[in-house]
């Protein structure tokens, strides 16, 4: 697939260690978010709606677990739909173009609805997110985890975006070495 880098089977089990602290209620982690707010998941994005926290970009798939999930999409206060396909195990232009354009927006409230599979869109929003942001993804039966976009979590993520199979530069065009 042209435009696209594809995660090795290897790495596989390194991305199944949360990036960061674990949550299970909403209300603890919300002191501790930075702006703009980014959540990756339907379960987490309902969470901060039903909270009353909308997020300023939501990137969901309608599934969890891989299973079809019944949530109302797009969900509320959205001012900006972008619908993109994105395979399991791969990370598009097509998903790092549309990250990167809604977080260029923070003003408007966005939503990526991701035909295929949203799990690895966590490592281009740290890449492209302001630091301080903060990104919010559901960790399956455990809660959600927060990362604060630090330097250092930026550093991690290139490291392991360096590691996938494919053409980095291509998909990641806007991101310049300088800022790594």
């Amino acid at each position: 697939m042209p435009n696209s880098v594809h995660l090795p089977p290897q790495l596989r089990d390194n991305l199944r260690e949360p990036m960061g602290p674990l949550y299970v209620d909403i209300n603890d982690l919300i002191p501790h978010l930075g702006f703009p707010i980014i959540t990756i998941g339907d379960v987490v994005t309902s969470h901060f709606e039903t909270a009353g926290v909308s997020p300023n970009v939501s990137i969901i798939d309608q599934l969890t677990k891989r299973e079809p999930i019944d949530f109302p999409s797009p969900f509320q206060n959205i001012d900006f739909h972008i619908e993109v396909k994105n395979p399991p195990g791969v990370l598009t232009d097509e998903l790092v173009h549309a990250i990167n354009q809604s977080i260029n927006n923070p003003d408007e409230p966005s939503q990526i609805l991701v035909t295929g599979e949203e799990d690895l869109a966590t490592l281009p929003a740290i890449m492209l997110a302001p630091l301080e942001s903060s990104i919010i993804y559901g960790q399956p039966d455990l809660g959600m985890v927060h990362i604060l976009v630090t330097p250092d979590i930026r550093r991690d993520a290139w490291d392991l975006l360096s590691q996938f199979d494919g053409d980095l530069d291509s998909v990641f065009s806007m991101i310049a070495q300088s800022d790594l």
